[in-house]
């Protein structure tokens, strides 16, 4: 009896869209929330530290922290995961579950402190921690759990691979012309990158408008979003169980 491999589980739509939404929703937020910072996109936020030192701009502890923040985050991720797998316990539930706690920690901070001033701000170190957490888990997510999904948080490389691929298929190119399959792989890659693009753009818009209006409290939407997919993940998961005892 083989068990169906963990990249074969998640193939709902609504995956990529939902935490494509996440991500650029708490890019957003960081960025007009926390004076910048990118708590998804966490290597942009070494461009930006070198823009604010180049014109003098003080307060970038929170930026030239947020690479080690985010390393550990995904080291503790990482320990998470493969602590349940060694205790054979699926690992998707859990981890949407405590990354929706960690925004919603985000949220409670913002609701209990002042609003930041700055950069530096107390206020704006604690959300930041909490969202760089977040936003690490959902990476080693993608990586040890979702690993049949494109990316979430990498909007280049999704770019690259949607386009490329539609120049392929509109060109008719010899290597796809008789193969079927790969024709097919190639569509569902596309389709479930274009989802995860959309999910991004809305999410940031959403983010970015509803901020204006109800500041941090629109932090409630991505942790809406991550709990709409525990339903739909377990349904996943006992699909794939049921599979793999009919094998």
């Amino acid at each position: 009896m083989t068990p169906t491999p963990i990249s074969v589980r998640f193939e709902h739509g609504a995956f990529p869209f939902g935490l494509g939404f996440v991500a650029g929703s708490m890019d957003a937020f960081g960025f007009i929330a926390l004076y910048g910072l990118l708590p998804a996109h966490v290597t942009g936020n070494l461009v930006l530290l070198a823009v604010n030192l180049a014109q003098g701009q003080h307060g970038v502890g929170m930026k030239l922290a947020a690479l080690p923040i985010f390393a550990f985050g995904v080291a503790a991720s990482a320990w998470f995961i493969g602590v349940l797998r060694e205790r054979d316990r699926d690992a998707f539930l859990p981890a949407m579950s405590l990354q929706a706690g960690l925004i919603a920690a985000c949220l409670v901070i913002s609701l209990a402190l002042p609003r930041a001033r700055g950069p530096g701000d107390p206020s704006a170190v604690a959300v930041g921690c909490f969202a760089l957490l977040a936003m690490s888990l959902q990476n080693v997510t993608m990586r040890l759990v979702l690993n049949n999904l494109p990316p979430t948080t990498v909007m280049t490389g999704n770019i690259t691979q949607v386009v490329s691929d539609t120049v392929a298929f509109a060109f008719h190119f010899p290597s796809l012309r008789d193969r079927e399959d790969e024709r097919r792989l190639l569509s569902r890659q596309a389709e479930r990158m274009a989802l995860t693009l959309s999910g991004f753009a809305m999410g940031s818009l959403a983010t970015a408008l509803g901020y204006r209006a109800v500041g941090a409290s629109i932090l409630v939407v991505p942790i809406v979003t991550l709990l709409s997919l525990l339903p739909i993940g377990r349904a996943a998961l006992i699909v794939s169980r049921h599979s793999s005892t009919t094998v």
